[in-house]
């Protein structure tokens, strides 16, 4: 008898919880919203803590807060403010949980229609796109679309070296690269059908072709910024015998004018070289510093000689740089807005004396 009273207390009690999880009397099945947060890697407190948010901010579909990114970007300013003034919250748990709701915003992100087009045929490729020519004897040059007609895909003469206005391109096979905007590098072959030298603005025709290769496909989303850094060569000292690795004493300075999450694109003078290592240092807002390690993994001219653009990817970088980062690409709290003035928040610490390890 008293294990069947007890037995009817669990069953009535898991009802109520069902129930509950259901929604009640209410349309919405707090239990999908449950097993999407669990699939999307958080945990039932955190789930618990997003079912507030939702409720908080009134949305009409809360399960919505997993792939919509205006939902979540409705949510997500009121959730970090929240988590950040929660003082019982351990500091490594609070940027675990704000790293777990931006992989979900860059996932939402991704999950856009605009992410999902990819280009099929040479048909679809916009006039002004900019392409990368390479023939096998001729070398790598530079080039423009300027228009795309059903017969053939006409281009800008290929510039980069001086002596390229004598060279004869008619019915040559090339490699074309080009990189289409949200979406990734694209690689084709194709052959010159003509070339007009005679006009103003000489130009090549060249065939089309459905047979692209997609590559360097984007993970990270990257924003157009005008910041303001300084950085400091990695150099290896031999005077202790170890060969070690150290920080040089000499600042430098430059402007990052794109920026994601893994890295970044600088514009500074001609000091450093493909594969160097440098100590970014700079600021988002006038309290968010940014410290990290970069690789250089490309450099490209500019119209100025003496400056060159630094395609650096960063090697070190901290879970909260990497959060404040990526909070300032949403532009969740609005520091995008404020750029301005953040590019007259300069550091006026002095220039180090000591070379410094490390770590």
């Amino acid at each position: 008898m008293q294990f069947a009273i007890i037995l009817l207390i669990i069953i009535i009690f898991l009802v109520i919880v069902l129930w509950r999880l259901s929604g009640g009397k209410n349309r919405f099945s707090w239990y999908e919203f449950y097993s999407r947060g669990r699939k999307e890697g958080f945990r039932f407190k955190e789930i618990g803590f997003l079912r507030q948010i939702t409720i908080q901010n009134k949305l009409e579909k809360p399960q919505s807060i997993f792939w919509s990114t205006k939902q979540l970007d409705k949510c997500l300013k009121p959730a970090i403010s929240k988590i950040n003034s929660d003082v019982n919250l351990p500091p490594d748990y609070k940027q675990s949980m704000m790293s777990k709701l931006l992989d979900l915003r860059t996932k939402s992100e991704f999950n856009l229609p605009k992410y999902k087009k990819r280009v099929r045929e040479t048909t679809t490729i916009q006039p002004q796109q900019k392409i990368v020519i390479r023939d096998s004897i001729y070398g790598t040059f530079v080039s423009w679309v300027v228009e795309v007609t059903r017969k053939n895909l006409v281009v800008t003469m290929p510039s980069g070296k001086k002596e390229i206005s004598a060279l004869n391109w008619k019915s040559r096979s090339l490699s074309v690269y080009f990189w289409r905007r949200d979406d990734a590098g694209y690689l084709f072959e194709t052959k010159v059908l003509d070339q007009i030298s005679s006009e103003e603005y000489p130009l090549l025709y060249l065939s089309h072709t459905s047979n692209l290769q997609r590559l360097q496909k984007r993970k990270n989303i990257r924003v157009k910024t005008r910041l303001r850094v300084k950085f400091k060569p990695i150099v290896f000292s031999l005077t202790t015998g170890d060969n070690r690795a150290v920080i040089s004493q000499r600042i430098h300075t430059g402007n990052i004018i794109d920026l994601s999450a893994t890295g970044c694109c600088m514009l500074a003078g001609r000091m450093l070289k493909k594969n160097d290592r440098v100590k970014l240092e700079f600021n988002l807002t006038r309290s968010k510093k940014i410290i990290v390690l970069g690789v250089i993994l490309d450099i490209s001219k500019t119209d100025d000689d003496k400056v060159r653009k630094h395609h650096i990817m960063f090697i070190k970088i901290g879970p909260a740089s990497k959060n404040n980062i990526l909070l300032y690409v949403f532009n969740i709290f609005g520091e995008r807005d404020s750029e301005e003035d953040v590019s007259r928040a300069q550091n006026t610490e002095p220039p180090v004396t000591e070379e410094q390890p490390i770590t």
